[in-house]
């Protein structure tokens, strides 16, 4: 086997510590590009209760409980319950204890499926007076 001189060994050191200020860069830097837009005004506005708004940014991972038309800490199931995600650009009623669920039979809402929708930039959950709108920069 054979042994490395001091002088390749430095050599190497330098080629691994270099290696490894680039990788790092490469990260810092995919990190950056992938993160969403600063400057982004694109939110979700949820209406409850007696003309309550909460404004969420869209890139925010949210979770909002409306329970008997005000915020709640936490599901339940109790009294006139709704669940909200909000992850990635899009938000969705992930639970509703209404009569018949309408709401979260609405799918998914981010910007471009406001267009295919029914109901454009809105989820609706009528009997529980619960509406999440989206609004995009332009909004």
């Amino acid at each position: 086997m054979k042994t490395l001189t001091t002088a390749n060994q430095r050599k190497w050191n330098w080629l691994l510590t270099g290696a490894a200020i680039l990788f790092a860069a490469l990260a810092v830097v995919v990190c950056l590009l992938l993160r969403p837009k600063a400057g982004s005004l694109d939110r979700f506005v949820i209406h409850y209760g007696e003309n309550e708004t909460l404004t969420v940014p869209a890139w925010e991972t949210r979770t909002v409980v409306i329970r008997d038309g005000a915020l709640a800490d936490a599901a339940t199931g109790e009294g006139e319950e709704n669940v909200i995600r909000i992850g990635n650009g899009e938000a969705w009623m992930e639970h509703a204890n209404c009569p018949h669920g309408e709401c979260m039979k609405q799918g998914r809402l981010n910007e471009t499926t406001v267009a295919s929708r029914p109901l454009g930039t809105w989820i609706v959950c009528a009997p529980h007076r619960v509406y999440v709108e989206y609004l995009g920069e332009n909004g």
